[in-house]
């Protein structure tokens, strides 16, 4: 009796010493499932803002075989780089148009390599390579960042002024500009063309904010700076992205009147703003 006592009160032992390890795991696998959670919800509200307002219909249904299809990282060809951009950040955006494309059907789509694995190949630690890109049933996808602009345009101002004080507004505004393309490699026996896919996405952010002014003989004291709003780098990449795996995947399928969209809409562009010999108002 006192032998299986001893034998409980070791096992006990041994299971407490065991749950730490056991609940940190399960920690992980918590963490990382969540953040794909949190991708996957960024990219529903992108399709929300983004597409929603289409007025094509899109049939999502697929008879035929799934197409396979290989995603590139992203190749920068911007005459400048953005301050954001690294070679991470083409992996991860390649990583997320994976994700974008997954919601569409008869799509089998896979990058082409992950970071991990860039990581080992720099470190000569990769033994186990991918299957050749040279299969003639797969796709390739080359995807190209062609330019990214930034710019926080001169702030508006409006003011109502008194003979000691004035009440002034001002409207701080940015303009996020990112412009993508996407060149496809086809099987060898391929008979079809299909032409580069574009998306040229702008965000403006407006944010507005008053003061009151002092006004002793022409001359203000008081006041305040207004900051412009965030640069929106996360909002316009993810938009990008889901508007590029729309375009990809009507291209892919043959989609007429999506297709038709892509190839003739109208784009928005940063404004070009007249050059001004007043002095610049830099609280914005």
């Amino acid at each position: 009796m006192k032998i299986k006592l001893n034998l409980a009160i070791l096992l006990s032992t041994a299971s407490l010493l065991l749950l730490p390890n056991i609940d940190l795991f399960a920690s992980e696998l918590t963490q990382k499932k969540s953040k794909l959670e949190l991708i996957e919800e960024d990219l529903e509200n992108s399709r929300k803002d983004v597409l929603s307002s289409r007025q094509y219909s899109l049939n999502k249904d697929f008879s035929s075989e799934q197409l396979d299809v290989v995603i590139r990282p992203y190749q920068l060809s911007a005459e400048q780089s953005p301050d954001w951009w690294s070679e991470k950040q083409s992996y991860d955006m390649s990583f997320l148009l994976v994700k974008a494309l997954n919601n569409y059907p008869g799509l089998n789509v896979s990058l082409e390599k992950t970071w991990e694995e860039r990581i080992l190949e720099k470190e000569n630690l990769l033994i186990n390579k991918k299957e050749s890109l040279n299969n003639d049933k797969k796709i390739i996808v080359t995807p190209f960042l062609e330019d990214f602009k930034f710019q926080v345009l001169n702030p508006k101002k409006r003011g109502i002024g008194l003979v000691v004080i004035s009440l002034s507004s001002k409207t701080c505004i940015n303009e996020t500009f990112l412009s993508t393309r996407y060149a496809f490699d086809l099987p060898s026996d391929s008979n079809i063309f299909i032409e580069d896919i574009e998306s040229k996405q702008l965000l403006v952010k407006k944010k507005s904010g008053s003061s009151l002014n002092a006004n002793l003989f022409f001359v203000s004291a008081g006041g305040g700076k207004f900051k412009a709003p965030e640069k929106p780098v996360k909002e316009v990449v993810y938009n990008s992205v889901v508007d590029s795996a729309e375009g990809l995947y009507c291209a892919l399928t043959n989609k007429g009147d999506c297709l038709k969209y892509y190839q003739e809409r109208e784009y928005q562009f940063p404004t070009v703003e007249k050059k001004r010999k007043k002095k610049k108002d830099k609280s914005c």
